[in-house]
């Protein structure tokens, strides 16, 4: 973790620590006695980053944070059309228990209760028993927070004690026709949904899940539709927070979702999962030092998805003019604004010449339209006469064909690849050895992850070390004039193949082909390899 970063969230959850506004939720009695002191922060990358301070461990009941998951979960059941028969998308203008239907006998939203207990009965359908039904939303949230979660069953009973209202909801809706199950197994299928028990820390990788089009950003499983995660994010926007949700997004400008076990949560599509614990509630339900928190966040780190306060690097980074070719470097997040600024800026230096090679190694990420228009933009070109190529080698652009099925040259890092009469493990334990082989002088720890050490007046972390398969060295920056390694990795992939020996896939990563100096760089490597390596670990297989 970044500790500027965790000790900036410190600095957000210290600052509200003194409040003491609003009471516990007073119609659960577990509710009403968890501790008010309890305070926690969270926060997690769409690429699975996660920070935490406070109580952070501190497990809570989900409580209606759990309702904008389990509406993406039955958008990609049923689709949009069929969901939206059963439930609207309008705020309410009142109270989470309030009823409020449309003139179909419809609940306003699926984030109040009426419209939570007729979306949570469209999982599985009316006929699924309730154990069944609360299993399979327990493990879908399990999935989405990455670890196994449990129902509270403290928390089932007293509710399930105090839910009149609920029930009376259920009755309503059964006899508007808009749910067919019994009321109170309605109720109490919901009821055990609200009951799972989390950490701030699940909250915000599920957020983040939300916030990254439905990929989990731990564990990389794809959990939820893009298109479902973005319409459950553009409720939370109307009606998150319930009747003050227009108040909300006029002094956050995040989209949100409170519980009443004092959880909050917020989502930064494309950025971030955000998430809150403080059991004291104001009288819309929400936390009150969770609200202070959001607010905070979103003024100091300028996280108002409506703000038009930010930075935004320019897409083209450089462009070098070649004998042989145009190479322009691309950077930053590309969309369809900033496509739209690269491919002018490259009519207005008149590119290229014969050969133009695009590098997008830089470019942390692009949207579909972002997408589209740089590779029209490029197939323009190709027309042209020019020959297209580009290094791409995270496969941010995902593929290089233009929309006539033609494809550009792929420009790749430095590979090499060779097999040994030896085990895997023998031959992990030459590469982690660089001494034996590359740099006689070379000192420190190369073969575990988190290890350093310093070998051709360079020093390397070890950022991958997986015993006897793959090792990782990442080229730490320096001063030195002859800079091209900076910030490199070197790649082994090692691997037994069907005859008996090992094969090591080798790649300089970041080590481009169009670079000055490639080519004896390259030279360098083959022949580190074919006389240091190889041999060296053949030695080793015949002692």
């Amino acid at each position: 973790m970044l500790p500027s970063v965790t000790e900036h969230l410190q600095a957000i959850v210290d600052s509200v620590r003194g409040e003491d506004g609003g009471e516990p939720a007073d119609y659960i009695d577990v509710l009403k006695n968890a501790d008010p002191e309890k305070l926690a922060l969270a926060m997690c990358t769409t690429d699975g980053h996660l920070y935490a301070v406070g109580d952070a461990d501190y497990e809570f009941s989900i409580q209606s944070i759990s309702k904008p998951f389990v509406y993406a979960l039955a958008l990609d059941m049923y689709g949009p059309d069929e969901v939206h028969q059963h439930v609207g998308v309008e705020p309410s203008g009142e109270a989470f228990n309030k009823l409020s239907l449309d003139n179909d006998g419809r609940p306003a939203n699926p984030l109040i209760n009426a419209g939570a207990i007729t979306v949570n009965q469209l999982i599985g359908g009316p006929d699924i028993p309730v154990e069944q039904r609360s299993e399979k939303l327990r493990d879908y949230f399990s999935r989405l927070a990455g670890r196994e979660l449990t129902i509270d069953q403290r928390v089932l009973q007293s509710e399930l004690e105090t839910a009149d209202r609920n029930k009376a909801f259920a009755h309503m809706l059964r006899e508007a026709g808009t749910i067919s199950d019994d009321a109170h197994d309605a109720v109490a299928s919901y009821i055990a949904q609200c009951a799972v028990l989390v950490t701030v820390k699940d909250l915000a990788v599920m957020a983040a899940t939300l916030a990254g089009g439905g990929t989990q950003p731990v564990t990389g499983e794809k959990i939820i539709s893009a298109e479902a995660a973005r319409l459950a994010q553009a409720v939370m926007v109307s009606a998150g927070m319930y009747d003050a949700s227009g108040q909300w997004m006029v002094n956050v400008g995040i989209p949100a979702k409170s519980g009443v076990a004092g959880g909050l949560i917020g989502t930064l599509p494309g950025q971030l999962g955000i998430a809150s614990l403080s059991p004291r509630l104001n009288k819309q339900g929400n936390s009150v030092r969770g609200v202070k928190i959001f607010r905070e966040l979103s003024s100091s780190l300028g996280l108002n998805l409506l703000s038009s306060n930010f930075y935004i690097a320019p897409g083209i980074k450089s462009v070098e003019r070649r004998e042989d070719a145009d190479i322009v470097e691309l950077q930053g997040m590309i969309n369809f604004t900033n496509a739209e600024k690269i491919l002018r800026g490259l009519m207005r230096r008149r590119l290229p010449r014969k050969k133009l090679i695009v590098d997008v190694s830089g470019v942390t990420g692009f949207n579909k339209a972002g997408r589209d228009l740089i590779k029209d933009g490029l197939m323009k070109f190709k027309d042209d006469g020019c020959e297209v190529a580009i290094y791409d080698p995270d496969h941010t652009l995902s593929d290089w064909t233009f929309a006539d099925g033609t494809t550009a040259q792929a420009i790749r890092d430095f590979t090499a690849s060779f097999s040994v009469p030896a085990t895997r493990e023998e031959v992990y334990r030459a590469i982690t050895t660089p001494n034996s082989w590359w740099d006689q002088e070379a000192e420190g720890n190369a073969g575990e992850q988190g290890g350093e050490f310093h070998a051709q007046d360079r020093d390397f972390s070890v950022q991958e070390a997986d015993d006897g398969k793959r090792v990782v060295w990442t080229v730490e920056p320096t001063d030195q004039e002859n800079h091209e390694w900076d910030d490199t990795s070197l790649i082994f992939d090692i691997s037994e193949d069907d005859g008996g020996e090992t094969k090591v896939n080798f790649t300089h990563r970041g080590m481009r082909p169009h670079d000055r100096g490639y080519e004896e760089i390259a030279k360098t490597w083959k022949d580190r390899i074919a006389k240091g390596l190889q041999p060296l670990i053949g030695r080793e297989e015949n002692s």
